[in-house]
């Protein structure tokens, strides 16, 4: 019954992707004539089956409860990159900078969690993921306040929360 389960959520995790693709495909060629279009639906077609053969495609590769959440989050880091961006240049300007490495502690329980949250980390101005190991991140920041900022956990628990 839990393998029916799973290859359900692979297949559909597969169909998401495809249609996700040809999407993409289609607003950034923006063709309407049939033989492009049928080329379209071929090359993602084809990269859909090579996502396929190579495991690439998972229900944690691409999980579909995250599409409804990805705006929401979109905002979030979009806030969080201005007022990141604000206080990097204001330590920039005043050149009260202290750089320092830190490693931080995630908890987000699967590889793309992890990886959101370094691509997060990278995202925002004065931070730098550097390595990541297991649930471990070596992160370089600008200063103590960036670091401190980090280390409050606020980021880890919006980003954990994109896959509850």
């Amino acid at each position: 019954m839990a393998t029916k389960q799973k290859h359900s959520a692979k297949f559909l995790s597969f169909i998401v992707y495809f249609v996700v693709l040809f999407l993409l495909w289609y607003i950034l060629s923006g063709y309407l004539k049939p033989l492009l279009l049928f080329f379209g639906l071929i090359s993602v077609l084809f990269v859909s089956w090579m996502s396929y053969r190579a495991r690439a495609i998972d229900s944690d590769t691409f999980p579909l409860k995250l599409l409804l959440r990805l705006p929401f989050y979109w905002l979030w880091l979009t806030k969080e990159i201005i007022k990141s961006g604000l206080n990097t240049t204001k330590i920039i300007w005043s050149n009260n900078y202290s750089p320092e490495l830190i490693k931080i502690k995630a908890s987000q329980k699967n590889s793309t969690g992890i990886a959101n949250y370094a691509n997060a980390i990278t995202l925002t101005p004065g931070t730098v993921t550097i390595e990541v190991e297991k649930n471990d991140l070596l992160v370089h920041a600008l200063s103590k306040e960036l670091s401190k900022d980090l280390q409050s956990g606020e980021m880890d628990r919006f980003i954990t929360g994109l896959d509850k």
